[in-house]
């Protein structure tokens, strides 16, 4: 990668002073702006019209919880450039995506198509986990960068996301011009790793798996040196490789839509020591358990507080390193005169840091944690900046959003909606309720119920409805005592689910 930055540039990797400043503008002019109405949407004050040729860039981040970014009231980690983004954009306050985890997430955005219920699912195919909804994108199925091509715009990926590198998305990658793998991630990169040493793994790994689960571990540290700069970081090469896309595309003089995919903050956590200096003290060479769960999540009964805390500020520290080259991405954007560009940052889910007696990725547990996830959508021309919506996006919903933003209209197949609307303080397609699925886990909510089941053989068992409003913590069961609820979530879920009903996993 090019090393675009000075220590002038930057400050501790947030964004510029001039872009703060401009940001602090931005909230200013918010703060002027009309309240929510009481469905969660703005009062109508503004038209926005499509900005025909403007660039196109969607950032995708794995794991990141909103209770860690400013912008959504989280106090748990440092996030300055994702605050000053949010006093730009259009901020979805409770999105919940159709599927998850990693995989289907991304085909959502890519194809802007719904996947629940997994009909036609061929488990394993492509190379990819056993997990439903984990497919690749084939040759019929069209992407919003197939789109934009065909309109004479420059494509990129840039991701050290394992997925991608699969069979499955071969097809997909072979249609993009230009495809950044970096590598560094485990399982399933091919490249050379280096030694690492007893002590070394020691050092990272977590008293409690030194009988197992050893091996991912020394694999990420054998492709991750211990003396690597900053920059060397996965992170911030994969923002790098964006950074390197953007020189390109502004040489050309032509639109561009890039997809930056990084696959931090997913485990496992290992931030450059300056930044996990801000969240616990840890002497040079110190225990840093990168990873004490077996994936893709253990029981806090089986670790200690030690190593919980210590993984709640490594898993904080992620968050603000992947902040940090957020900034120094979007300030390269401005600095090479790029701002006529649809920016959405979105995540696709969260992770548990001792919540629910998790830590990891507990698909048979869905609460809040999993479940919040930052979405930003920021407009070329700043409409709609400050503005908050409770609306229920989802990554479907990213495809139609940027085509039509750029007045390109999504083909047929893409069923997600255009949340453009929001910008101009009007109604997006009604959505009274979401629905979701994690595996065979299903969950549907209304924004203050949440309700989850289990489709086992193709029917729901094992139910969970949880008052969110006064029980945040979503920690008692109302299943028995609300029949009514329950008979109503069901049906939305079988409604989603359509005529054939529940498919068997």
């Amino acid at each position: 990668m090019n090393d675009h930055c000075t220590g002038e540039e930057f400050a501790d990797g947030a964004l510029t002073r001039r872009r703060l400043l401009g940001s602090a503008a931005a909230a200013g002019v918010a703060a002027a702006l009309p309240p929510l109405a009481p469905d969660g949407l703005f009062v109508p004050d503004a038209h926005a019209s499509p900005t025909p040729g403007a660039n196109v860039v969607v950032v995708v981040v794995d794991s990141v919880r909103s209770d860690h970014v400013g912008a959504y009231g989280g106090r748990r980690a440092q996030t300055p450039t994702l605050d000053a983004l949010a006093r730009e954009s259009l901020t979805l306050t409770r999105a919940r995506h159709e599927t998850m985890p990693t995989v289907p997430v991304r085909k959502q955005i890519l194809t802007g198509q719904r996947m629940f219920p997994f009909r036609g699912w061929n488990p394993g195919a492509g190379g990819l986990p056993k997990v439903p909804g984990f497919e690749g994108i084939g040759k019929g199925e069209a992407t919003f960068l197939d789109v934009l091509k065909r309109r004479g715009y420059l494509t990129g990926y840039v991701t050290d996301n394992p997925h991608l590198l699969r069979p499955a998305f071969a097809q997909f990658r072979s249609r993009v011009d230009v495809v950044d793998l970096v590598h560094g991630q485990v399982p399933g990169w091919k490249q050379k790793r280096g030694p690492v040493s007893n002590a070394r793994l020691r050092r990272h790994l977590a008293p409690e798996l030194r009988g197992r689960d050893r091996g991912r571990i020394r694999e990420h540290l054998g492709y991750n040196s211990a003396t690597r700069r900053e920059q060397d970081y996965l992170t911030a090469r994969v923002f790098g490789g964006g950074m390197d896309f953007l020189e390109r595309a502004a040489a050309r003089q032509r639109p561009f839509a890039l997809v930056v995919d990084t696959f931090d903050v997913h485990e496992p956590w290992d931030p450059p020591d300056s930044y996990l200096a801000r969240y616990a003290r840890i002497k040079r060479g110190g225990y840093r358990p990168i990873m004490p769960f077996p994936t893709p999540a253990g029981r806090t009964r089986d670790i200690s507080k030690r190593t919980l805390k210590l993984a709640q500020a490594l898993y904080a520290a992620e968050v603000t390193f992947l902040d940090a080259w957020l900034g120094r991405f979007l300030t390269r954007l401005d600095d090479l005169g790029l701002s006529n560009t649809w920016v959405v940052v979105v995540s696709d889910h969260g992770v548990y840091l001792g919540e629910h007696g998790w830590l990891g990725k507990q698909a048979g547990d869905l609460h809040g944690e999993l479940l919040d996830v930052p979405f930003l959508v920021r407009h070329p021309a700043r409409v709609g900046a400050g503005r908050r919506s409770g609306y229920f996006a989802s990554a479907h919903d990213v495809a139609p959003t940027v085509l039509r933003g750029v007045g390109a209209a999504p083909p047929k197949s893409m069923d997600g909606a255009d949340l453009g609307p929001l910008l101009r303080g009007r109604a997006a397609r009604r959505r009274a309720v979401w629905t979701s699925a994690w595996g065979t886990t299903l969950a549907a909510g209304d924004g203050r119920w949440l309700y989850t089941a289990e489709n086992a053989s193709g029917r729901v068992v094992t139910e969970g409805l949880f008052d969110t409003r006064s029980d945040p913590r979503e920690g008692r069961n109302l299943a028995r005592r609300r029949p009514d609820l329950v008979r109503k979530f069901r049906g939305e879920l079988a409604k989603a689910a359509g005529k054939r009903g529940f498919p068997r996993l």
